[in-house]
């Protein structure tokens, strides 16, 4: 009895932290949505408007989807000195891989030469 004890024993505790640690494991390979918020003050209209024509081919191969384009409603704090933009990602390292692509990388002197902007990159919550 006390052999099938030291056998049954430890595979009791195996299957207990097999089964409470491969949910731990699961969390931790889930990827986390990502998402470029832009503040954008449009300076040139003309120029603008080739940036922005040209920035949705840039986002397709890195799966960027344009959530929102527009004149906020602030509730509270300083108004942004323009309109928000939400772009969203699949992903940290798909949005990063974005912004430093060649296909965008050429496009941020003509966003910059065409309006004044601030643009941060963050990281969202597990879905």
């Amino acid at each position: 009895m006390k052999q099938t004890a030291k056998l049954v024993l430890p595979l009791v505790a195996g299957i207990v932290i097999g089964a409470w640690g491969v949910p731990i494991l699961r969390a931790q390979t889930v990827a986390h949505p990502a998402y470029v918020v832009a503040e954008v003050h449009v300076t040139d209209p003309a120029g603008f408007m080739n940036y922005a024509k040209q920035v949705p081919a840039s986002l397709t191969p890195f799966h960027g989807k344009t959530l929102a384009r527009t004149l906020p409603d602030v509730r509270e704090g300083a108004p942004p000195e323009g309109d928000m933009v939400i772009i969203a990602f699949d992903s940290l390292q798909d949005a990063n891989h974005w912004y430093q692509s060649p296909e965008y990388s050429k496009l941020i002197p003509l966003r910059q030469q065409s309006a004044t902007t601030r643009v941060l990159i963050v990281d969202g919550m597990p879905q």
